[in-house]
Formats: C-alpha cells, structure tokens, sequence
C-alpha cells in the first residue's frame, strides 16, 4: 500500500470511530438526563439527534453545538467512504 492509501484508510476508519464513539457518548449522555430511548433506533441516523434536540427545547438549552458536530462527522464518514470504498474495493 502507498502512503495516499494508508492515509485515506486511516481517515475511512478514523471517522468511522468518531462517529461510534460520539453516539454512544450522547446516548449515555441522554440516558443520564432520563431520556427515554428506543434501543434499537439508536444506531439511525437523525434518533439521537432528534432526542437531544427534544430534551433541550424542554430543558430551555441550546442544541446547536453537538447538533453540529455530529452533523460535520456524518458528512466526514460519507466523504470518506465515497473515496475509501472504491479504493479498497480495487484490491
């Protein structure tokens, strides 16, 4: 493997951790305040989001930080799979 396909598995795989790490950390995070939340809903995308979104209008918090930062880390694993997916498949 040349150093363009290590670094561009490494982003594939780094954003998939992101992603996993900051779902789990919001669904503790919702779990702890006393949301109470489907668990088999919890891995689609937009459930998490939607619960934290609800729990800080009734809480009277703004949500637009982690709303954020999961939506740039969603588009972080789609681009990176678009660029991944077809390189790793070549081989």
């Amino acid at each position: 493997m040349s150093t363009p396909d290590v670094l561009i598995s490494a982003w594939f795989g780094l954003a998939i951790l992101v992603e996993v790490v900051s779902s789990v950390v919001l669904r503790l995070l919702l779990r702890r305040r006393g949301v109470k939340l489907v668990f088999g809903m919890t891995g689609m995308p937009g459930y998490l989001e939607r619960a934290y979104l609800t729990w800080c209008r009734s809480q009277g918090h703004r949500s637009t930080g982690v709303l954020f930062f999961r939506l740039v880390s969603l588009v972080n694993v789609i681009a990176a799979a678009v660029v991944a997916i077809p390189l790793l498949a070549g081989r």
